[in-house]
């Protein structure tokens, strides 16, 4: 019987053994050795949401694959030609080592590109510069965001090709000097006009509130998606500028009651914590002009206090847009105000 008890303690121990060198493994194991999905965690996982960060596409660090981590890498994916299905394969996870590894090594070497003013040479990946901030700088403020660095990246390639795309300049991801003269010029025609065009949401007193309140500030599991700004309940909200109301609705454990707005300048505004339905104001396909009311300031879904969360998306809302930082336009109108 001693035989076959130890021969059994053994087996029990070789088994407990092989478990342990798989978490081990898993949890200690460097981007690109396995395969990793949504319900993976461990020391890789960490190196994937760090690295994808890092090349402009934040995901909140935990070392857990989440939902939202496999949200941020589809995004992730589509914008930089690799398999869109959320999954990190150990061939894609051993190219982001890469495309991080090559990233860090370019803003390793100094600057001899020299100083040009923007229009004075053709811009293209792989290029940095004054110039290229100031075409990151303008596409953005054309409402095409896309990460204001000065180094002509992949991301920035994707997300001018998408402004080429839509603005109907030559489709190829590269800033020619004619291409640069027009976007300097639609800018200042839209800054020009912003005044005139545009209006502050809120129509009386109200307030920016501290860092929390910024776009990108972090939330529990995510970060803020737009600027909130403090008011009276009830404080009148108003149409920023002419559009159609696309969404007029109510979320119990988020936005509360909320309205969106597709201007006619291709964004879409977004309105939440209403302290009531906005279909006391407008309904749904209903075309509103600049300085409309569309609601009024509250405290519904998941808020602390009155409030405006506001929200400003490329076309359109949850449909193929996304969100970027409202805070410049929303001082802009509030100067004009």
């Amino acid at each position: 019987m001693r035989p076959l008890i130890a021969i059994r303690l053994l087996t029990l121990l070789a088994a407990s053994l092989a478990i342990m060198m798989t978490f081990a493994g898993a949890a200690f194991a460097s981007l690109g050795d396995r395969t990793l999905s949504q319900g993976s965690e461990g020391d890789d996982v960490l190196e994937l949401q760090r690295e994808v960060t890092y090349l402009g596409y934040p995901t909140p660090r935990t070392g857990n694959f989440t939902s939202e981590t496999k949200s941020d890498i589809i995004g992730y994916e589509r914008a930089t030609g690799l398999s869109v299905d959320g999954v990190v394969s150990q061939s894609e996870g051993s190219t982001i080592v890469r495309r991080a590894n090559e990233k860090r090594a370019r803003e390793a070497q100094p600057d001899t590109a020299g100083s040009y003013a923007f229009t004075e040479r053709t811009l293209r990946l792989g290029l940095k510069g004054g110039d290229v901030l100031t075409l990151q700088r303008l596409v953005t403020e054309l409402g095409y965001p896309t990460p204001r660095t000065g180094r002509y990246t992949s991301r920035t390639k994707s997300d001018f090709r998408n402004y080429e795309r839509t603005t109907g300049l030559n489709v190829n991801g590269v800033a020619s000097r004619a291409e640069q003269r027009t976007i300097k010029r639609r800018a200042a025609e839209r800054s020009s006009t912003s005044s005139r065009d545009h209006v502050f949401p809120i129509k009386g007193p109200h307030s920016y509130g501290g860092s929390g309140s910024r776009f990108g500030a972090p939330r529990s599991g995510h970060s803020h998606g737009g600027q909130d700004l403090a008011a009276n309940s009830g404080t009148p909200l108003v149409a920023v500028t002419n559009g159609r109301v696309s969404q007029v609705r109510y979320q119990a454990g988020g936005a509360g009651y909320y309205v969106v707005i597709q201007g006619d300048d291709r964004i879409d505004y977004v309105y939440m914590h209403l302290r009531e339905s906005a279909s006391a104001f407008v309904s749904p396909g209903q075309r509103v002009r600049t300085g409309q009311q569309v609601g009024r300031v509250g405290s519904t879904g998941a808020s602390s206090g009155p409030h405006l969360h506001f929200e400003m998306w490329t076309a359109h809302w949850f449909d193929g847009g996304h969100r970027f930082d409202p805070l410049p336009s929303l001082q802009r109108w509030d100067a004009y105000s």
